[in-house]
């Protein structure tokens, strides 16, 4: 009986610990991120419940808590943090659809309905996303005109970011290589900029950006690029594993990769993840490049002595992108 009582003791503790060592947003959902990439998921749950009861209109974080509840084997709690999702309007269809921790619970009827219900958000959401996309203008760079059809290069911007930034740093490159460029705006605002809130609508953009390149600039349809920074390389991680056959070469900067969000079916397109040395999401690179390769696919990587989790930019960085893109091209053996 004591040694239950000091395990209490201990237990209540601790758990105070926890909420006082979590007290800002920001430091529960960094703790969420790294208790989850280090595959304690039991923790990671514990933060999610303590973001779902501080948020509870929250959709996203219910979506986080259902996940892991299904994944940890608690279906009925899975289900219903997943209603409370769909009925907070969650539109995240791809996470609904994609997402391998909800496997445990895919067969099940209530799921099925609660699925049913985010379809029906999400293509409203889409429908209204996709007339802006339409009247968006993406910066844009076309080489001078040649005998043969120009590689095409689409990058996508970090969160809180816009196309320009990454135009700026990666323009020269381009210009060299004569490849086309577009840097589109993610279009949902976040902070000074913008971020790609949603998977699909971030796959229908790019794949509408290369559909429009190659029939008003004469990209060549086999010799496309997807090069992303932060966010952006994560929709860039998810892309090179769905649609392999849609790209030549994939080159994910910065990138925080979640095997469980994406399902694919063989061979990835090849990758050329580039990472700072002191950018904290380096390590899920390691678990890439296995994947990657255990699925074989061609992985190059290259991490950057001395730096963070940073848009390498100006003449070292043109070097950078010079490489990178280089070895894309050779994929298809071009020089």
């Amino acid at each position: 009986m004591q040694t239950a009582r000091l395990y209490l003791l201990l237990t209540s503790i601790a758990f105070f610990s926890f909420n006082a060592f979590a007290q800002s947003d920001t430091a529960l959902v960094n703790r969420y991120d790294k208790m989850y990439a280090s595959e304690k998921y039991e923790l990671a749950l514990k933060t999610a419940e303590i973001i779902c009861d501080r948020y509870p209109e929250s959709a996203t974080w219910h979506f986080n808590a259902g996940a892991l509840y299904a994944k940890l084997g608690h279906p009925l709690k899975a289900i219903a943090a997943l209603q409370t999702c769909a009925d907070n309007q969650y539109t995240g269809i791809a996470s609904f659809e994609q997402n391998s921790d909800l496997d445990p619970i895919r067969d099940r009827d209530e799921f099925k309905v609660i699925l049913k219900t985010v379809r029906s958000n999400a293509q409203a959401r889409m429908d209204e996303f996709q007339r802006e996309a339409k009247r968006h203008n993406p910066k844009l760079y076309i080489p001078k005109s040649s005998t043969e059809k120009p590689p095409l290069v689409i990058a996508l911007h970090g969160t809180g970011m816009d196309g320009q930034s990454m135009f700026n740093a990666i323009k020269d490159t381009c210009v060299n290589l004569g490849a086309i460029l577009i840097a589109p705006d993610a279009l949902r605002p976040s902070g000074p900029g913008f971020s790609w809130t949603y998977r699909d609508e971030s796959k229908w953009f790019v794949n509408y950006l290369i559909k429009d390149a190659v029939e008003n600039h004469n990209a060549d349809p086999d010799r496309v690029i997807l090069i992303g920074f932060s966010q952006g390389a994560n929709i860039a991680l998810i892309l090179g594993q769905t649609q392999p056959e849609t790209f030549l070469a994939v080159v994910p900067i910065c990138g925080h990769y979640e095997a469980q969000n994406a399902q694919a079916t063989g061979s990835p397109s090849p990758f050329y993840l580039i990472s700072g040395a002191r950018d904290p999401w380096k390590k899920t690179y390691i678990k890439a490049k296995n994947d990657f390769t255990a699925a074989g696919g061609q992985v190059q990587t290259r991490i950057l002595a001395g730096k963070g989790h940073q848009l390498p930019t100006g003449n070292s960085g043109t070097k950078e992108y010079t490489k990178a893109l280089t070895w894309a091209l050779k994929q298809s053996g071009s020089d």
